[in-house]
C-alpha cells in the first residue's frame, strides 16, 4: 500500500527516510540435477589423457551340450565395445566490474562463482537426459501427454528384469508431473498397503518397486509433444565420463575496469547398456 503523504512533504526527496536493500540475494529458482550422480562414472580414472575413451564389453554365449566320445564345440569370447569420446567443452563467463564489486552490498563474486558452477552443471546433466530416449532400441512406453500408469511402471520393471538388470543401482527419474501422477495411486501413498513402511505426509514410500524416485525438471522434451523423456534404468544404461570438473577462475581485466568470473568443464557421455533403461513420456514438459 502507498503511502499517501508525509509531513514535512519532502522527506521522501531529501533523503531523510533512507531506502534499504536487503544483504542477502534471493537466488533464482534452479533445477534439481539428479541424473550425473546415478550414471556410470567409475571410466573416468582410466582417461589421463586424449579424446576418446574405448570400454571393451563381453557378452555371453551360450554353452552346449556334452557329447560322448565328440570333441566339444570351440566358442570364442564374445566381444564388444564403446566409444565414448570426450568432446563436450562449455564455459560460463561472469563479468563484475570493479565500481560494482567495490559498493555493493552483497558478494558478487560469490554469486556469480555460485551461478557458473550451476549453469555447467545443468549442461551436463541435460547431455545426459538426451540420451534417455534411445534407450531400450528408441521404445518409449506410455502415452505422450497422458498420466503414468502403474501398468506402465509394472512393464518397466519387466522389462528391466529381460534384460537380466541388477536389481542394486536401478533408480527412476521423472518429472513433476509424473510425480502428481504416483499420488493418486493407493499403493504408493496410503500405509496400510505395507505396515512397515512410515510414509510423510505428501511422500511416497522409500522407493517404488524397489528403486528410489528422483524428481527433475532438466528431462528432454519430447519433440512436436507435451511432454518429456521419463527414464527408469540401472546404473550401467548410462555412463559420464567429466575430465575436467567444473574449474573456476578470476581473471582480472584492469584496463576495462572488471574481474570475469570464467567457468569451464569437460566431459563426454554415452549410453553403455541400452537394454539397461526405458524411457517413459510424462504428461508435461
Amino acid at each position: 500500500m502507498a503511502i499517501s503523504a508525509r509531513i514535512p512533504g519532502t522527506l521522501d526527496t531529501n533523503k531523510f527516510i533512507p531506502e534499504m536493500f536487503a544483504k542477502d540475494t534471493l537466488m533464482a529458482v534452479k533445477s534439481k540435477l539428479v541424473v550425473v550422480p546415478v550414471v556410470n562414472h567409475s571410466y573416468e580414472a582410466a582417461l589421463i589423457k586424449g579424446d576418446t575413451l574405448y570400454i571393451t564389453q563381453s557378452a555371453h554365449s551360450d554353452a552346449t551340450e556334452v557329447t560322448i566320445g565328440t570333441e566339444g564345440v570351440m566358442s570364442d569370447p564374445t566381444t564388444t565395445a564403446l566409444t565414448l569420446s570426450v568432446n563436450q567443452y562449455w564455459e560460463k563467463n561472469i563479468p563484475i566490474d570493479y565500481m560494482s564489486r567495490r559498493q555493493s552490498q552483497v558478494d558478487l563474486e560469490a554469486i556469480a562463482r555460485e551461478e557458473a558452477s550451476y549453469s555447467l552443471y545443468k549442461k551436463i546433466d541435460s547431455t545426459l537426459c538426451v540420451l534417455v530416449s534411445a534407450l531400450n532400441g528408441g521404445s518409449v512406453l506410455g502415452t505422450d501427454g497422458s498420466a503414468v500408469t502403474d501398468d506402465v511402471l509394472i512393464a518397466c520393471v519387466e522389462k528391466l528384469d529381460e534384460a537380466d538388470a541388477p536389481d542394486e543401482n536401478r533408480v527412476w527419474v521423472f518429472d513433476p508431473s509424473v510425480k502428481a501422477d504416483l499420488l493418486k495411486i493407493d499403493k504408493f501413498v496410503r500405509s496400510d498397503y505395507f505396515a512397515s513402511d512410515v510414509i510423510p505426509t505428501g511422500g511416497f514410500r522409500k522407493d517404488v518397486y524397489g528403486a528410489p524416485l528422483l524428481t527433475t525438471n532438466n528431462l528432454t522434451a519430447v519433440t512436436s509433444g507435451t511432454g518429456s523423456y521419463a527414464v527408469y534404468m540401472h546404473k550401467d544404461a548410462l555412463a559420464v565420463v567429466i575430465s575436467e570438473n567444473v574449474g573456476i577462475t578470476l581473471v582480472d581485466q584492469p584496463l576495462k575496469h572488471q574481474a570475469v568470473i570464467n567457468a569451464t568443464a569437460l566431459w563426454g557421455v554415452g549410453e553403455l547398456r541400452d537394454t539397461f533403461g526405458v524411457p517413459i513420456y510424462t504428461r508435461l514438459v
